[in-house]
């Protein structure tokens, strides 16, 4: 087993094309955008890969390894590495469901289902044209700016709605890569459920389309207002992803 990063990556290239989903996810780490690395059988012509991404999602890509394996790079090596004791796995096909499940299922990590959804421009300029009314007093600003942590290595782009000088709600193009920009939406507590989570997102797609890049959604299935807003501004549900994930638990006190 190797690690590699950096320039290394294009090697794992053609296996991470499998994915049809979390696309400027995996590809904002191999084209060089965010931190992340690869384990891998050969650096060279790899048959499968374990992509690490300092955020706590995990990509397997290429044809399934042993069960010992996986287990091995997921909980000996990226699991002490993280400061967040939590593993989320995705993978691009149903033939790598068996062996997750056997890694996962014995330590009590659980499958979940993470929503995937495609923009649609013609329902995103309606949503727009229905929903853009920026209310008194407010502003939108979008503008580009360093992300906390060390996994971003380039400004990312962002619309921030201002009202008295406050932000109250910010939408961010959180990785990019591929033509594509993974988007998520954060509206300060209080103010939720005023429609300044719908300004932000639509203000932020329209700067992502000047610039020529494709906006995603994704939201973990119990997440119901997320969900909501992503077909309220324009997007329409893909097939779903499959993650498995384990967390540690805490003891319960005597």
């Amino acid at each position: 087993m190797y690690t590699i990063n950096g320039q290394d990556l294009k090697a794992v290239e053609n296996l991470f094309a499998e994915y049809k989903h979390n696309i400027p996810v995996i590809q904002c780490v191999l084209e060089g955008n965010n931190a992340g690395s690869a384990f891998v059988d050969d650096t060279v012509n790899p048959s499968w890969a374990v992509l690490q991404l300092p955020i706590g999602f995990h990509y397997v890509a290429g044809k399934p390894m042993g069960h010992g394996i996986l287990d091995d790079i997921l909980f000996n090596h990226i699991l002490p590495s993280q400061d967040e004791k939590e593993i989320i796995v995705f993978s691009p096909s149903d033939e790598w469901q068996p062996l997750l499940e056997s890694v996962f299922a014995p330590r009590g990590g659980e499958r979940l289902i993470r929503k995937i959804f495609d923009f649609n421009r013609e329902m995103y300029q309606v949503a727009e044209e229905r929903f853009y009314r920026l209310p008194d007093k407010a502003e939108m600003v979008t503008v580009q700016e360093r992300l906390d942590g060390n996994f971003n290595k380039a400004d990312s782009w962002m619309a921030k709605l201002q009202i008295g000088g406050d932000c109250i709600s910010t939408c961010t193009a959180i990785m990019t890569g591929g033509g594509q920009a993974e988007i998520g939406v954060d509206t300060k507590e209080g103010h939720q459920g005023r429609g300044y989570a719908t300004l932000t997102a639509l203000a932020l797609i329209e700067k992502l389309l000047e610039i020529g890049l494709t906006p995603c959604w994704a939201a973990w299935d119990f997440r119901e207002a997320s969900i909501k807003l992503a077909e309220k501004i324009g997007f329409t549900p893909a097939p779903d992803a499959v993650a498995w994930v384990w967390y540690e638990k805490e003891e319960a006190e005597g």
